[in-house]
């Protein structure tokens, strides 16, 4: 008997090896423009631990299927029609916990897999921003942001996105340096050299108006993370560099990108 035809490569690894490679491109097409699989320790545990419990599902189903002769053909017609029936928003929401036992935890897998890759994102555009509280140095970072992914994305949708979002980054940083404009002159009594300390109100604002031109351009921020590539990442460095001093962002010129399995690497 050859190696190919002995019962636990026909059994197990054929299957298994066959569902891991679909289940991987599934994973790429399903997050594509959503974040990065691979983009910390634990989206990659958990995209690893959706394709290996896909596996053992694939594994299980085939050693079940001489056994599905067993069932009576009127129970599968009975399920198979069960899944034209109309649902509504409420019904889908009450069925949900029974979608994700009956798919053996692989739709609890998913939705943490997805929950992760976002605040990846976040996580990489808040440390990405971390030293510029200036509105001049997130006017800079919006403009070079801008142009970067207009260069690569000449799609129409994604393009409008980028402008749509680089517009509202711009407005809120105007509106973080009006405020901040006024409160300077409001505490200005006699001449520059006679000031006053702002008030809670007024530095409350300002933070305010700050804190929504940083979140502004963090959106902004992330579509370059969402649909950029690994290969860019010198060029996504370059713009910080260019706006942030290397030695105010803990030694480097940006975040510390993680490796496949989540070793960071050093850009010095």
């Amino acid at each position: 008997m050859s190696w190919y035809q002995q019962t636990w490569w026909t059994a197990f690894v054929l299957p298994a090896a066959v569902c891991a490679g679909v289940a991987w491109f599934g994973l790429l097409r399903h997050f594509s423009g959503k974040g990065r699989l691979l983009g910390s320790r634990r989206s990659a545990g958990l995209a690893l631990s959706v394709v290996a419990l896909m596996c053992g599902v694939a594994v299980g189903a085939g050693l079940l299927l001489p056994h599905l002769a067993k069932v009576p053909p009127a129970a599968v017609g009975f399920g198979m029609g069960a899944t034209a029936l109309p649902r509504n928003k409420k019904r889908d929401e009450t069925t949900q916990p029974y979608v994700k036992l009956m798919t053996l935890g692989i739709a609890w897998l998913m939705e943490r897999l997805e929950y992760r890759i976002h605040t990846d994102g976040l996580e990489w555009c808040e440390e990405f921003t971390d030293g510029m509280d200036q509105s001049s140095q997130l006017r800079l970072l919006a403009h070079g942001v801008q142009q970067f992914l207009l260069e690569r994305h000449q799609q129409t949708a994604l393009a409008k996105a980028i402008t749509a979002a680089y517009e509202d980054a711009l407005q809120a940083v105007d509106e973080a340096l009006e405020v901040q404009t006024k409160t300077d002159q409001a505490c200005q009594v006699h001449s520059r050299w006679d000031r006053r300390e702002p008030t809670d109100q007024e530095a409350f604002e300002c933070r305010r108006a700050m804190g929504v031109a940083h979140a502004k351009c963090k959106d902004l921020l992330l579509l370059a993370y969402r649909h950029g590539r690994k290969s860019e990442r010198a060029e996504i460095e370059e713009i910080r560099a260019k706006i942030v001093p290397d030695d105010t962002y803990r030694g480097g010129a940006v975040p510390s990108q993680r490796g496949r399995f989540g070793r960071t690497r050093s850009h010095r």
